[in-house]
């Protein structure tokens, strides 16, 4: 059943988005006709696809969805996610070795990401902002970035900038690696740390980060 808001769109003669919002519609109401779901042979054990992120310095991040029950991009249908077994899901990404948890401010409601937040906190998860464009319809300034709840997103990025720089001049300097001189310290300082670093990045020679670095 088509929202009365596509169903204009899809009418309107002069709708310069048409492809994109019928797409969404084939996205939301047909994906689960098509998709045959991966078995072992097409897709790694989540184990060992974790375990070779962490051995290259990189960042494993699980990707929350939560329970979708009104989808801001027209894409996606209400369904149900991982929200009912959150508390046990979050733990067990820890022990399989996930570093981070990305989610979309923009897609999930504040008591939703409040309680992720909390979760993240619990288990020193590194919280990153995953939000993408699907659609012409989406706007590239999402204001609610700038609420005092997700301002620890902007520093996170600039974190991970300058984690994928210094990561390249020295491994010890990757944010999780084992032998970085800031291991001891809690995760939300190290961040702090490296948003700073990634700040103060010279645009034109990011190569000399490593000359930022003060411990």
């Amino acid at each position: 059943m088509l929202s009365e808001k596509i169903k204009q769109f899809l009418l309107d003669k002069n709708n310069q988005f048409y492809l994109y919002d019928l797409l969404g519609i084939l996205k939301g109401s047909f994906l689960d006709k098509i998709f045959i779901q991966p078995d072992y042979e097409e897709c790694i054990s989540v184990y060992e696809a974790v375990k070779f992120s962490n051995s290259i310095n990189a960042i494993p991040a699980y990707a929350y969805l939560g329970d979708v029950t009104d989808s801001p991009t027209g894409d996606k249908r209400s369904e149900k996610f991982e929200d009912d077994f959150l508390e046990e899901l979050i733990p067990e990404l820890k022990k399989i070795g996930f570093k981070a948890i990305t989610y979309m401010p923009p897609r999930n409601t504040l008591s939703q990401l409040l309680r992720l937040q909390r979760l993240c906190k619990k288990y020193e998860l590194m919280e990153i902002s995953g939000v993408d464009i699907n659609s012409p319809r989406q706007s590239f300034n999402y204001p609610i970035i700038l609420r005092s709840e997700f301002a620890h997103l902007i520093e996170a990025t600039w974190a991970l900038i300058a984690h994928e720089k210094l990561a390249n001049y020295d491994g010890k300097y990757a944010l999780f690696n084992n032998r970085n001189p800031l291991k001891g310290k809690l995760l939300k300082e190290r961040i702090v740390t490296y948003s700073e670093i990634g700040r103060r990045i010279d645009s034109r020679h990011p190569e000399l980060v490593y000359q930022k670095v003060n411990f």
